[in-house]
């Protein structure tokens, strides 16, 4: 999916543009002053000039100034706040796929734990490629929001252009595409109790909400009996069938207040059947169906 006026119109979440803004300070330009001026009136911040300013940043200050940037988002964000407190890896990486959509409507992650290490990929979403700034931004809180959980700071090894290398290595050698990084500790992360099963489920249905999940296949990747995870979101007072209805609109409310997408194919991006299932499930939700919500700007 590669329309122009799609791309123009997706957003990311203020804080991001703002925590790019406050470490480019001056440097930011014409550019930075458009987006101070969006900020400052409520309106959101294109994907397209936010990727602008963190090459800007990459390009003026380095791997130190993302680094920076994360760590002024993550103290300063209150859905991301609670990541560094995480008990371990396996809960944080849950916690980031629960909260990702609400910062960048184009692109994902896919992050995977091994014994000594996390690796992950920075991929599109909704087309469009990650550039490489601003994959780097996203490995820096990577770096940022693990080394609580982990109980260290972690070794970066960045893949860029078909090679390995540290993140200042791939800035200098101005690569044209990161394709993903790893995370290394000398020593595996100390692993704690799982995470609640409500947590781990949302997680996953917010990660990809049009997948056609149903219970036994969640409860697999859970490593988890289909009775289990029916019991434990009980337990939370919840149902597989609501949680999974919550988070899809959920999802839905941010393509439509943050994108141009066609109500059809936000309907088909978070996983309802037509734009007509949308719009009944998003008004006896929210109140108003997506087009007055989309008018309205989310509010």
């Amino acid at each position: 999916m590669s329309r122009t006026g799609v791309d123009m119109a997706r957003s990311v979440r203020p804080a991001m543009a703002l925590a790019v803004l406050r470490e480019l300070g001056p440097r930011a330009g014409a550019a930075g002053q458009r987006a101070e001026r969006l900020l400052g009136d409520g309106l959101p911040v294109p994907e397209r000039l936010h990727a602008r300013l963190t090459a800007a940043l990459a390009a003026a200050r380095g791997w130190p100034a993302l680094l920076s940037a994360a760590e002024r988002l993550l103290a300063g964000d209150p859905l991301l706040a609670a990541l560094p407190g995480c008990a371990d890896l396996a809960r944080l990486l849950d916690r980031a796929r629960l909260v990702e959509p609400w910062f960048h409507a184009g692109h994902r992650t896919a992050r995977t734990i091994g014994e000594s290490g996390l690796t992950v990929r920075h991929v599109p979403a909704l087309g469009g490629e990650p550039g490489p700034a601003e994959s780097l931004l996203v490995c820096a809180i990577d770096v940022v929001a693990t080394a609580g959980p982990a109980g260290r700071a972690a070794r970066v090894e960045v893949r860029a252009d078909g090679a390995a290398g540290r993140p200042e290595e791939v800035l200098r050698a101005g690569a044209a595409r990161v394709a993903g990084w790893r995370l290394h500790w000398s020593a595996p992360p100390a692993v704690a109790a799982a995470p609640h099963p409500l947590e781990t489920a949302r997680a996953r249905f917010a990660h990809d909400p049009a997948h056609p999940w149903r219970l036994g296949e969640t409860a697999a990747l859970l490593g988890l009996s289909p009775r289990t995870l029916q019991r434990g979101l009980a337990d939370a007072g919840t149902s597989f069938r609501a949680e999974l209805l919550g988070v899809r609109l959920e999802v839905a409310g941010q393509l439509t207040a943050r994108t141009a997408l066609p109500l059809a194919e936000v309907a088909a991006a978070a996983g309802f059947t037509d734009h007509a299932h949308l719009t009944r499930r998003f008004r006896a939700r929210f109140g108003c169906p997506p087009s007055e919500f989309r008018r309205a700007g989310g509010q």
